[in-house]
Protein backbone atom coordinates (compact mmCIF):
# COMPACT_ATOMS: atom_id res chain seq x y z
CA UNK A 1 0.00 0.00 0.00
CA UNK A 2 1.22 3.55 -0.80
CA UNK A 3 0.92 6.08 1.89
CA UNK A 4 1.13 8.83 -0.71
CA UNK A 5 -1.71 8.60 -2.22
CA UNK A 6 -3.79 6.61 -5.34
CA UNK A 7 -1.03 4.98 -7.58
CA UNK A 8 -3.38 3.47 -10.93
CA UNK A 9 -6.83 4.27 -12.64
CA UNK A 10 -9.61 1.89 -13.59
CA UNK A 11 -11.00 1.05 -16.73
CA UNK A 12 -14.31 -0.17 -17.17
CA UNK A 13 -14.45 -3.15 -19.57
CA UNK A 14 -17.47 -3.44 -21.96
CA UNK A 15 -17.11 -7.39 -22.62
CA UNK A 16 -16.14 -8.17 -19.72
CA UNK A 17 -18.28 -6.44 -17.06
CA UNK A 18 -18.24 -7.11 -13.61
CA UNK A 19 -20.19 -10.02 -12.13
CA UNK A 20 -22.30 -9.02 -9.66
CA UNK A 21 -23.28 -11.02 -6.31
CA UNK A 22 -21.60 -13.82 -4.19
CA UNK A 23 -22.14 -17.46 -3.90
CA UNK A 24 -24.69 -18.72 -1.44
CA UNK A 25 -21.80 -20.42 0.75
CA UNK A 26 -20.17 -18.63 3.90
CA UNK A 27 -16.92 -20.16 5.54
CA UNK A 28 -16.37 -18.74 9.21
CA UNK A 29 -13.80 -19.90 11.56
CA UNK A 30 -13.01 -18.20 15.09
CA UNK A 31 -10.14 -15.45 14.69
CA UNK A 32 -7.97 -17.41 17.16
CA UNK A 33 -8.26 -21.15 15.25
CA UNK A 34 -6.44 -19.25 11.98
CA UNK A 35 -2.46 -19.32 12.86
CA UNK A 36 -2.02 -17.60 9.86
CA UNK A 37 -2.33 -15.33 6.20
CA UNK A 38 0.37 -16.03 3.63
CA UNK A 39 0.63 -12.71 2.45
CA UNK A 40 1.62 -12.00 -1.06
CA UNK A 41 4.98 -11.16 -1.55
CA UNK A 42 4.04 -8.04 -4.04
CA UNK A 43 -0.36 -7.20 -3.61
CA UNK A 44 -0.58 -6.56 0.31
CA UNK A 45 -4.26 -7.20 0.27
CA UNK A 46 -3.50 -11.07 -1.60
CA UNK A 47 -3.22 -13.79 1.00
CA UNK A 48 -2.20 -16.88 -0.89
CA UNK A 49 -2.28 -19.80 1.77
CA UNK A 50 -4.43 -20.14 5.16
CA UNK A 51 -2.89 -22.48 7.93
CA UNK A 52 -5.18 -23.55 10.98
CA UNK A 53 -4.07 -24.38 14.27
CA UNK A 54 -4.13 -27.93 15.01
CA UNK A 55 -7.33 -29.86 14.95
CA UNK A 56 -9.19 -25.87 13.78
CA UNK A 57 -11.06 -25.82 10.59
CA UNK A 58 -13.35 -23.35 9.41
CA UNK A 59 -17.26 -23.83 9.74
CA UNK A 60 -20.01 -23.78 6.23
CA UNK A 61 -22.85 -21.56 6.27
CA UNK A 62 -25.28 -22.40 3.63
CA UNK A 63 -27.33 -19.85 2.17
CA UNK A 64 -30.15 -19.67 -0.77
CA UNK A 65 -30.92 -16.85 -2.91
CA UNK A 66 -29.65 -13.43 -1.24
CA UNK A 67 -29.19 -14.68 1.96
CA UNK A 68 -25.96 -14.11 2.35
CA UNK A 69 -23.98 -10.46 1.77
CA UNK A 70 -21.31 -9.09 2.31
CA UNK A 71 -19.97 -5.03 2.64
CA UNK A 72 -16.84 -3.02 3.44
CA UNK A 73 -17.22 0.45 3.70
CA UNK A 74 -14.40 3.21 4.61
CA UNK A 75 -14.72 4.88 7.96
CA UNK A 76 -12.20 7.88 8.98
CA UNK A 77 -10.94 7.75 12.02
CA UNK A 78 -9.47 11.15 13.78
CA UNK A 79 -5.71 10.07 13.44
CA UNK A 80 -6.07 6.89 11.41
CA UNK A 81 -8.13 5.09 8.80
CA UNK A 82 -10.38 2.41 9.12
CA UNK A 83 -12.84 -0.45 7.19
CA UNK A 84 -15.80 -1.71 8.94
CA UNK A 85 -16.29 -4.98 7.26
CA UNK A 86 -20.05 -6.69 7.58
CA UNK A 87 -21.53 -10.48 7.23
CA UNK A 88 -25.29 -10.74 7.10
CA UNK A 89 -26.24 -14.57 6.48
CA UNK A 90 -29.25 -17.12 7.53
CA UNK A 91 -29.01 -19.78 9.24
CA UNK A 92 -31.82 -22.63 8.15
CA UNK A 93 -30.62 -24.57 11.15
CA UNK A 94 -32.56 -23.89 14.60
CA UNK A 95 -31.40 -27.08 17.04
CA UNK A 96 -30.68 -27.30 19.67
CA UNK A 97 -27.01 -27.76 19.25
CA UNK A 98 -27.36 -24.69 16.45
CA UNK A 99 -28.57 -22.37 19.02
CA UNK A 100 -25.43 -23.29 21.29
CA UNK A 101 -23.24 -22.19 18.51
CA UNK A 102 -24.81 -19.28 17.80
CA UNK A 103 -24.75 -18.35 21.25
CA UNK A 104 -21.28 -19.53 21.33
CA UNK A 105 -20.05 -17.11 18.40
CA UNK A 106 -20.86 -13.75 20.86
CA UNK A 107 -17.85 -14.67 22.65
CA UNK A 108 -14.80 -15.17 19.86
CA UNK A 109 -14.21 -13.16 16.90
CA UNK A 110 -14.36 -14.65 14.13
CA UNK A 111 -13.44 -14.61 10.19
CA UNK A 112 -15.32 -15.40 6.94
CA UNK A 113 -14.61 -16.06 3.43
CA UNK A 114 -17.05 -15.35 0.99
CA UNK A 115 -16.84 -15.57 -2.63
CA UNK A 116 -18.12 -14.46 -6.17
CA UNK A 117 -19.05 -16.76 -9.01
CA UNK A 118 -15.82 -18.29 -11.34
CA UNK A 119 -16.07 -15.43 -13.70
CA UNK A 120 -13.15 -13.90 -15.29
CA UNK A 121 -14.12 -10.44 -14.80
CA UNK A 122 -13.34 -10.62 -10.96
CA UNK A 123 -9.76 -11.56 -11.51
CA UNK A 124 -8.39 -12.44 -8.80
CA UNK A 125 -10.44 -10.63 -6.54
CA UNK A 126 -13.57 -13.46 -6.67
CA UNK A 127 -12.47 -14.47 -2.75
CA UNK A 128 -12.63 -12.06 -0.06
CA UNK A 129 -11.62 -12.72 3.70
CA UNK A 130 -13.43 -10.12 5.95
CA UNK A 131 -12.25 -9.65 9.77
CA UNK A 132 -8.71 -10.71 8.66
CA UNK A 133 -7.16 -8.11 11.60
CA UNK A 134 -9.68 -7.40 14.24
CA UNK A 135 -12.05 -10.14 13.24
CA UNK A 136 -16.12 -9.72 13.07
CA UNK A 137 -18.16 -9.55 16.28
CA UNK A 138 -21.90 -10.91 16.52
CA UNK A 139 -23.96 -7.40 16.59
CA UNK A 140 -27.13 -9.19 14.97
CA UNK A 141 -29.10 -12.57 16.04
CA UNK A 142 -32.80 -12.40 15.28
CA UNK A 143 -34.86 -15.23 14.56
CA UNK A 144 -39.17 -14.18 14.18
CA UNK A 145 -40.48 -17.63 13.45
CA UNK A 146 -43.56 -16.52 11.72
CA UNK A 147 -41.74 -13.88 9.42
CA UNK A 148 -42.04 -15.29 5.66
CA UNK A 149 -39.14 -13.01 4.24
CA UNK A 150 -36.94 -15.17 6.46
CA UNK A 151 -38.59 -18.13 6.13
CA UNK A 152 -38.57 -18.18 10.06
CA UNK A 153 -34.39 -18.72 10.17
CA UNK A 154 -31.90 -16.72 12.30
CA UNK A 155 -30.79 -13.62 10.48
CA UNK A 156 -26.86 -13.27 11.66
CA UNK A 157 -24.72 -9.62 10.90
CA UNK A 158 -21.24 -9.83 11.85
CA UNK A 159 -19.49 -7.14 12.08
CA UNK A 160 -16.22 -4.85 12.60
CA UNK A 161 -15.96 -4.21 16.20
CA UNK A 162 -16.84 -0.52 17.42
CA UNK A 163 -14.41 -0.90 19.91
CA UNK A 164 -10.81 -2.26 20.20
CA UNK A 165 -9.84 -2.40 16.97
CA UNK A 166 -10.50 -1.78 12.91
CA UNK A 167 -9.46 -3.61 10.06
CA UNK A 168 -7.39 -1.78 8.23
CA UNK A 169 -7.59 -2.72 4.68
CA UNK A 170 -10.40 -3.49 2.46
CA UNK A 171 -11.10 -7.18 2.73
CA UNK A 172 -8.44 -9.35 1.38
CA UNK A 173 -8.10 -11.38 -1.57
CA UNK A 174 -7.36 -15.19 -1.44
CA UNK A 175 -6.23 -16.33 -4.54
CA UNK A 176 -3.66 -19.00 -5.48
CA UNK A 177 -2.79 -20.08 -8.86
CA UNK A 178 -6.71 -19.71 -10.51
CA UNK A 179 -10.35 -20.46 -9.26
CA UNK A 180 -10.50 -24.05 -9.08
CA UNK A 181 -7.53 -24.33 -7.20
CA UNK A 182 -7.97 -21.56 -4.68
CA UNK A 183 -11.72 -22.93 -4.26
CA UNK A 184 -10.11 -26.40 -4.02
CA UNK A 185 -7.55 -24.47 -0.69
CA UNK A 186 -11.02 -23.22 0.39
CA UNK A 187 -13.06 -26.14 0.24
CA UNK A 188 -9.87 -28.02 2.27
CA UNK A 189 -10.03 -25.54 5.33
CA UNK A 190 -13.44 -26.72 6.19
CA UNK A 191 -14.90 -29.67 8.83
Amino acid sequence: MSCSGIFEGSSINCSDPLAVGIEQRLFLANLEDVASFTPDGTETNMVTAITMESGKKFFEFEGVKQSISTQSEYTPKPYSVGYKHTVDFSVFNVTASQRRNLEAMAFQPQVAIAYGPNDSSLGNGAFEILGINAGLEIVTNIRIPADNETGGAYRIQLATPDAGGIESQLPSVFFSTDYATTLTALLALKV
